[in-house]
């Protein structure tokens, strides 16, 4: 989110050198780097970029200087013109700001330090999805609009559960073969069975979604010989709970708390 003379010119389609006279003639509402010592290239961050639309927007032949400051100083260039202009200038991923600090509670980082390398962790992020799509879907009575993500979201949190309890060297989507080392490490390390309402939830996700594509992309190929079938989300969401802690007590067992 540093930008040059050149960059902030292309985008707010102006000169360069008028960049660089507002630059100037309104530093005071500009960080430091854009007015830095001689022979230094100027630097524009974000908040700069928001300053110098506005001051676009006002400026004229015979510009009313004074006014703009005024502008400026009211905070008119946080209205939602220059906040959809900033969205333009915006990636979707960029480098942690400098001020960012516990306050700011309308992202987070990842990546570096903040990897996602527990995969049970990611799972309960998947699964913690899914609970909160159906909860949207009842709220707003739409549950055929969020079926699709829903199943999405609890399938791959199913899948991911099982991969962090049983590593297997294969990176695919086969449920299967997850359960047959599934009922495997229960027999072996538990000396326990599988419960039946467990194992059908895992079938049943393998039945109409195999390879994780039918409800990620559509289509519902799996359907072809059952036809219509129904979903209660409220029961999908309670049983996905009672997988997840099922997984959870491994875990406990495992002394990975």
């Amino acid at each position: 989110m540093i930008f040059g003379v050149s960059e902030a010119a292309r985008l707010i389609d102006v000169d360069r050198d008028l960049i660089k006279k507002w630059a100037y003639l309104f530093r005071d509402y500009l960080k430091a780097p854009a007015n830095p010592p001689k022979g230094t290239p100027r630097q524009f961050c974000a908040d700069d970029l928001r300053v110098l639309a506005y001051v676009s927007i006002y400026w004229e032949d015979d510009p009313d200087i004074e006014a703009i400051r005024c502008g400026l100083d009211s905070e008119d260039h946080f209205e939602d013109l220059y906040n959809n202009f900033m969205t333009t200038v915006t990636p979707l991923f960029r480098d942690p700001p400098e001020e960012l600090d516990e306050n700011w509670r309308h992202g987070t980082i990842i990546g570096g330090w903040a990897d996602f390398g527990d995969t049970f962790a990611l799972a309960d992020s998947y699964k913690l999805a899914g609970d909160m799509l159906v909860d949207a879907a009842l709220s707003r009575d739409e549950a055929f609009e969020f079926i699709c993500p829903v199943i999405y979201n609890y399938r791959h949190a199913t899948e991911l559960y099982m991969k962090a309890t049983v590593p297997l060297r294969k990176k695919n989507h086969n449920l299967l073969l997850l359960l047959q080392g599934f009922k495997e490490l229960l027999k072996s390390e538990f000396n326990t069975q599988l419960p039946g309402w467990f194992e059908n939830a895992i079938l049943a996700f393998n039945d109409f979604d195999p390879n994780e594509t039918t409800f990620r992309y559509g289509g519902f190929t799996g359907f072809s010989q059952c036809g219509e079938v129904w979903v209660d989300i409220v029961h999908m969401k309670s049983l996905m709970g009672w997988l997840a802690e099922s997984f959870q007590n491994i875990r406990r067992h495992r002394g990975m708390i």
